[in-house]
């Protein structure tokens, strides 16, 4: 052991001190990995309760000192009397089995349930079931633990279940020891101390009870008051986020305008959705199309009223010199209700053809 201790001190010894923390430091979180990865859940796939102090991670550990502590009591289980602890701790074993699919699954509040009830139950089947159900002195110490149910209740449930939990037990514990048979030796106890035994079982679940209860909830506010301040903070960001957006929207904005106003009407606002002006840009841009086309059909229409003008000239200049009637096609809507006018089709326009020549008129 000697000689691999100190080859890992060599090892790190050839590293920067901050590299050689960092590995050190690794391989003592690698000893619990592999625990952690079995029990606990993967919160990509598994949605878990809300959990602001992290009782998924308390449960892998408590777990582990759970499977611990019923290894290390089964040799007293199977040396007790008439075996009377081997019960309770099988059902403990069994419970923790639960307890860790539990959270495995995220489940936190129906994990403390099944501990509570399996600690509770266990330690009563050990005080009930001891030879000729008679309580000897040596019982006395272990209505103690039943402290250990108020500890998994206030770590998993919500604080207020640690107080129903509490009466439960000092009932319990009152109860079964004023109605269940003793031993001489614990009958001449408790007549010698006029049963004031039981204040210390009783004292133990109240104080550790009120002291949980008052460290779980002060613990839950203070989680609650650093959430709300994140959260403001998170609130104040992305206000002045959504300020910087809208400032360059609104100039975006206001540039798309100015170049409609001067005649590009070919100009768009680039809004996608995810902008917060995407709306009005939207308009925007309808209403310039809705412009453009206008634009169209005004210049149309003025090529139309032109046409219509040098037709009537034409017809004019036709009368008036007593020359065939010969137009050359403009290019709009107008051709083919000329064409059909004048009987003829009219010419395409063409740089290359040549009007035909005028003949008189026959009166």
């Amino acid at each position: 052991m000697d000689v691999k201790r100190s080859t890992a001190n060599r090892h790190y010894a050839n590293l920067p001190d901050s590299a050689a923390f960092v590995m050190k430091e690794q391989e003592e979180k690698s000893f619990l990995s592999w625990w952690y990865h079995l029990v606990e859940p993967d919160k990509r796939k598994v949605k878990i309760e809300d959990d602001p102090l992290n009782r998924t991670r308390i449960a892998s550990i408590f777990l582990l000192i759970s499977f611990l502590a019923c290894a290390a009591f089964i040799p007293a289980g199977l040396t007790s009397t008439n075996y009377h602890v081997l019960p309770a701790v099988i059902g403990l074993i069994i419970a923790t089995f639960l307890a860790m699919i539990f959270n495995k699954q995220g489940k936190i509040r129906w994990l403390g349930i099944t501990l509570v009830i399996a600690v509770d139950a266990a330690l009563i089947s050990i005080m009930l079931s001891y030879p000729h159900f008679e309580l000897t002195q040596n019982s006395l110490p272990i209505y103690d633990l039943f402290v250990l149910s108020i500890i998994i209740a206030v770590s998993f449930l919500p604080a207020r279940n640690v107080i129903y939990i509490a009466l439960f037990n000092c009932a319990f514990i009152c109860l079964d020891l004023i109605f269940q048979p003793h031993t001489p030796d614990l009958h001449q106890v408790l007549t010698e101390t006029d049963y004031t035994i039981l204040l210390r079982p009783i004292a133990i679940q109240i104080i550790v009870a009120f002291i949980t209860y008052l460290w779980v909830r002060n613990a839950t506010r203070a989680i609650e008051r650093a959430n709300q301040a994140e959260l403001i903070a998170q609130l104040e960001s992305q206000m002045v986020q959504q300020k910087k957006e809208l400032d360059i929207g609104i100039q975006i904005l206001l540039q798309t305008l100015v170049e409609a106003a001067n005649g590009n009407l070919n100009v768009r606002a680039p809004y996608s959705q995810e902008n917060v002006l995407w709306q009005v840009g939207s308009a925007v841009n309808m209403l310039i199309t809705r412009l453009q086309r206008t634009a169209v059909n005004e210049q149309e229409l003025k090529k139309i009223k032109s046409e219509l003008a040098r037709m009537i000239q034409g017809v004019r200049e036709t009368k008036r010199t007593h020359m065939t009637f010969y137009h050359m096609p403009g290019g709009t809507d107008l051709d083919p209700l000329i064409s059909e006018l004048i009987g003829s089709n009219l010419l395409p326009s063409s740089s290359n053809s040549t009007p035909p020549k005028r003949q008189p008129w026959d009166n």
